[in-house]
């Protein structure tokens, strides 16, 4: 993990402001949450942060790398989930978990330990087995948050 820092981040569209001037500090290991209305640029700030949007203008900094718009999404280390999940009811928990890593194609035995050590931080290690339906909405927001640390772990570490 690594912190996110930003510094005055301004998203324009046109002349229409999206982001008008968030600066926040989120310290490595720290929980963050965004709560606004919808429209108040939640999911554009945070498409600027994961690299799938660029800034108008302002400073973003993940760990000690200036980012600006230089550094690809799929490198900046950083995972975003939603409200819908986006769990593949035809996988169990595991290969849900493990799906955006195997994109990648690590060795399988990287992949169990990412999809162990997400699970186990989340406390559902002992749901790898089952699929979507049989999880309450708690569990399955849980396997989405573990399947975006595991993807944003495995790009920060390489």
């Amino acid at each position: 993990m690594a912190a996110v820092v930003t510094r005055d981040i301004i998203k324009k569209f046109g002349e229409v402001p999206a982001v008008n001037g968030i600066t926040l500090n989120v310290q490595d290991g720290e929980f963050m949450v965004l709560l606004g209305p919808s429209g108040c640029g939640k999911t554009t700030f945070l498409r600027i942060i994961c690299g799938l949007e660029q800034q108008t203008s302002g400073d973003l900094i993940i760990g000690n790398d200036d980012v600006v718009n230089d550094i690809p999404s799929r490198a900046r280390g950083v995972a975003m989930m939603f409200q819908s999940y986006g769990l593949y009811p035809h996988y169990s928990v595991r290969k849900n978990i493990g799906f955006p890593l195997r994109t990648q194609r690590p060795p399988t035995a990287q992949i169990d330990k990412k999809v162990e050590w997400a699970s186990q931080m989340l406390g559902i290690g002992h749901l790898l087995d089952r699929r979507p339906r049989q999880l309450s909405g708690g569990e399955r927001q849980r396997v989405a948050l573990a399947r975006a640390g595991a993807e944003a772990d495995r790009a920060s570490a390489g």
